[in-house]
């Protein structure tokens, strides 16, 4: 018997591929930023920071989701925690998007993160979370699209991705 595709995407939580696929994603982007930081020598703003501390959770998120996946309540609350950090990282996305296109009041950024006390980032790791420029619109990646452009994308993509895998954890088997 053939499962569908809506029914793999259902029960995707159960499965290490969609985890480790979440991961390497996760992985992917923040080695894309940091190569555009180093490298081609775009700097990030306040919000691009922010962006990667976003990213950074679901990354880690979905390699604690590896272990926790074996039982019922820790698909589900990785599933939550994934949803959670994907609307926080949609959210993020646009306020990148209000600075591209000067929407409203666009969005305030500083040349430093608002980190809390018991985690500077930009000091432990200042090498990737470190703010190195004002905000600006974001460099173009593939196809003219821009970073902006494509982290919507992204969002959009995890929002669906884990609003299915958390009804698919929930849903009696």
């Amino acid at each position: 018997m053939k499962v569908s595709f809506l029914n793999r995407l259902l029960y995707s939580a159960h499965c290490r591929y969609f985890w480790l696929a979440v991961a390497g994603l996760m992985l992917a982007l923040e080695i894309g930023a940091l190569l555009f930081q180093h490298v081609w020598h775009y700097y990030p703003c306040e919000l691009c920071i922010y962006v990667r501390v976003w990213v950074a959770a679901i990354f880690i998120v979905s390699l604690l989701a590896l272990w926790l996946k074996r039982w019922r309540v820790g698909r589900v609350v990785s599933v939550l925690a994934g949803l959670g950090l994907s609307i926080g990282l949609s959210l993020e996305t646009w306020s990148l998007i209000k600075v591209e296109y000067a929407i409203g009041h666009g969005s305030s950024c500083g040349f430093r993160a608002s980190f809390p006390s018991w985690a500077p980032l930009d000091e432990w790791m200042p090498w990737m979370f470190q703010v190195q420029d004002m905000c600006q619109a974001t460099p173009p990646v593939i196809l003219g699209l821009s970073m902006a452009h494509c982290l919507v994308m992204v969002s959009f993509v995890l929002l669906v991705v884990f609003g299915l895998a958390l009804y698919g954890s929930v849903k009696k088997p």
